[in-house]
């Protein structure tokens, strides 16, 4: 074993292996890096990820996972280490950190790799050991993502940008050994691309049970969900608040909306009044999904799979979204969803999902169903038959 780390690293004798106490030599191991320790209750991405590594240690897989930003925040990191995942922080700087990240990868099999820039550093450091399979999972394609937003804010630079960043993804894509999307839209757009090897891993949602279930008569508010350092949600809530409420308000006089989710900036604590609650990072929302009337997602630009729409289907609570906001999930308009892509059908979408029993009840029987699809059961299933695929 000395001899092929020396060899594989070019390294002197005096170099050590990180003490590992969760390996099993037995099993295969996967290397997970992302930009850094899950914040599960604080992203979609960082919920998914979390997710998934739970399903790789039920898979029997080593994992051993490096935030790129060194850090070990709590309590996250405890619970990674709870779930028997080995965690590479700074040691004590970051030098120290990738120091022990080149002498693991002689036990490395997989190197799960988040994100374009990401791969754009560690995909080079990570060949060291070319027996090593490279996994880049694009989280969303972040091009795709940017030129939709350049093309509704008419930004010429931002689409340039995005341009050379399509650039890269596919190049990325192109080195690794397989390259992973989370909805078969945006693989059809790498396929389309020429891009092979591309396969689909979702986020992963379970249904939430309310042992007390609250009525439609007694249930109240308008809920939304969404970190504030992810541009298209501080752009949907400024759109609801400003051009959409206001003509909700005229039929439904002093509704709230609640407007969740963690680091509020300047511009979404700006849209608090008597009637928007912006109450920033809270622990546990479920009460919220549990007894608000509907769920609104006005998102008019993005990309990938939309955790809050799985957040919300997962609690049985009807959704108003816009078709950017339903992409990829599999969901039909006035079955498990209802639709609108501009100011008026949106907030009369709203006004009919508010007031009519009916229709909210339809759209409510069907969430359970519309999220079977992203279940940990289907997904380790997936992710079975991608290892599989790359071990052949």
């Amino acid at each position: 074993m000395w001899n092929k780390i020396k060899w594989l690293l070019g390294l002197e004798s005096k170099i050590s292996l990180p003490i590992y106490t969760n390996l099993n030599q037995s099993n295969k191991t996967i290397l997970v890096i992302d930009d850094d320790i899950p914040h599960y209750d604080k992203s979609s991405g960082s919920k998914r990820i979390f997710e998934l590594l739970k399903i790789f240690k039920h898979l029997e897989l080593n994992v051993i996972f490096l935030p790129n930003d060194g850090l070990a925040p709590e309590p996250y990191f405890s619970e990674l280490r709870l779930l028997g995942v080995e965690v590479l922080t700074n040691s004590p700087k970051r030098k120290g950190m990738l120091k022990k990240l080149r002498a693991t990868l002689p036990l490395v099999n997989y190197a799960w790799i988040s994100r374009p820039m990401l791969n754009k550093e560690f995909q080079t450091i990570v060949r060291i050991n070319r027996e090593i399979k490279i996994i880049f999972d694009t989280v969303d394609l972040h091009f795709l993502r940017m030129q939709r937003q350049a093309k509704y804010e008419k930004d010429s630079i931002l689409m340039q940008e995005a341009l050379e960043l399509e650039k890269l993804e596919l190049l990325l894509a192109t080195n690794a050994d397989i390259t992973l999307t989370v909805t078969e839209f945006e693989k059809n757009i790498l396929e389309l691309a020429q891009i092979k090897n591309v396969f689909v891993i979702p986020n992963i949602h379970e249904v939430k049970k309310n042992l007390h279930p609250i009525s439609f008569e007694n249930r109240k508010g308008i809920l939304f969900i969404g970190g504030y350092k992810h541009a298209p949600n501080v752009d949907a809530v400024s759109w609801l608040i400003n051009e959409i409420m206001p003509l909700v308000w005229e039929k439904l006089r002093g509704v709230t909306v609640y407007l969740l989710g963690s680091y509020p900036n300047k511009q979404v604590l700006s849209l608090s009044s008597d009637c928007v609650f912006v109450p920033g990072f809270i622990d546990d929302v479920s009460e919220y999904f549990f007894t608000s009337k509907i769920f609104v997602a006005p998102l008019r630009y993005g990309a990938g799979m939309k955790g809050k729409l799985g957040q919300s289907l997962e609690h049985g609570l009807p959704i108003v979204t816009t078709s950017i906001g339903a992409e990829g999930m599999n969901l039909t308009n006035n079955l498990n969803v209802l639709i609108a892509d501009d100011t008026l059908d949106f907030a009369n979408k709203i006004i009919e999902l508010y007031q009519n029993v009916s229709t909210w009840s339809t759209i409510q029987s069907n969430a359970e169903q519309a999220i079977c699809a992203y279940s940990p059961k289907v997904v380790s299933k997936q992710l079975k038959i991608l290892f599989k695929g790359l071990d052949n």
